[in-house]
């Protein structure tokens, strides 16, 4: 992965110990100064169909809006038409394939440049910045927490349209961003959370709080992404290693993906007319009267 000098990043991402499927996702993308540091993470509906499809599709509209070189937009102007995409392409791959309908997904994107954070946010994944060791929460959830853990804003869902909360604010060398799913915030206490995110570099930030979700029983998918501003301004892109994937090397112990697996109703009616249809065939061919001759009640 390719990134400014400007920044360190660390990223982490588990299913946990109760779902089969992560449907978080998360993407990283640059452009050489003064172009942007791209950051986002994206929490698709859980339980719904399509859930890990909603927000990678998301992530990538929204990354190609904000990471187009030739645009001469703002920031806050490409974090908007980002989130107009992710919307209109979440909408139209729902009405693409049935199983996918009710596909949705958090958003929560940040952009660094020019010495402003810019960021747009819908649905409960949140964005922290801990400054001078206090860690402050910079988004606000667009849920309903009881009795149950409900969306009131989103993308996807059966709309084209999304209602997202957008704002910047100036940076300092020593700022730590923060991106975590609510499998992460919610699960892990708040005293914990904040001492966690206060010290450690980067990827060991992001991995011990992941862990710290999983020790407390993995009740969702744990996603975060730990961003350290280390200069005030970046140059050339460096490439760092960061890890690619939760999935061990044997591809057998992997997760068996469920949110694109085929639904079985149109089987079952194929299945139910050929049996009609054979039981027809045989009436007509007098099987039925054959058989009521041999056995007489």
């Amino acid at each position: 992965m390719k990134t400014p000098t400007n920044v360190l990043v660390g990223v982490c991402t588990h299913t946990g110990h109760v779902r089969t499927n992560n449907e978080d996702d998360y993407l990283l993308g640059s452009l050489p100064a003064p172009g942007p540091f791209f950051a986002a993470i994206a929490d698709g509906m859980g339980g719904m169909a399509g859930g890990a499809e909603a927000s990678r599709t998301a992530l990538r509209a929204a990354a190609t809006c904000v990471l187009d070189g030739a645009s001469k937009l703002s920031l806050a102007e490409r974090v908007r038409e980002g989130f107009a995409a992710a919307g209109v392409r979440v909408f139209d791959a729902s009405r693409a394939v049935p199983a996918l309908r009710d596909m949705g997904t958090t958003l929560t994107v940040l952009c660094l440049g020019d010495g402003t954070l810019t960021f747009g946010h819908v649905g409960d994944t949140r964005l922290y910045r801990v400054r001078a060791g206090r860690c402050e929460q910079m988004t606000t959830d667009h849920a309903v927490r009881e009795p149950d853990n409900l969306l009131t804003r989103c993308i996807g869902a059966g709309y084209a349209t999304v209602a997202y909360d957008g704002g910047a604010f100036a940076v300092e060398v020593g700022d730590r961003f923060v991106l975590a799913t609510d499998g992460v915030w919610s699960v892990v206490p708040s005293a914990q959370f904040v001492r966690t995110v206060e010290r450690g570099e980067a990827q060991a930030t992001a991995e011990a709080l992941v862990a710290a979700a999983l020790a407390l029983g993995g009740p969702d998918n744990a996603t975060a992404v730990v961003v350290d501003l280390v200069m005030p301004v970046g140059g050339d892109l460096v490439e760092r290693q960061l890890p690619r994937d939760e999935r061990p090397d044997d591809r057998r112990s992997w997760p068996r993906p469920v949110s694109l697996r085929p639904p079985l109703w149109p089987w079952l009616l194929l299945a139910a007319g050929v049996l009609l249809a054979v039981h027809a065939t045989l009436r007509w061919c007098g099987f039925d009267r054959g058989v009521l001759t041999m056995f007489p009640g």
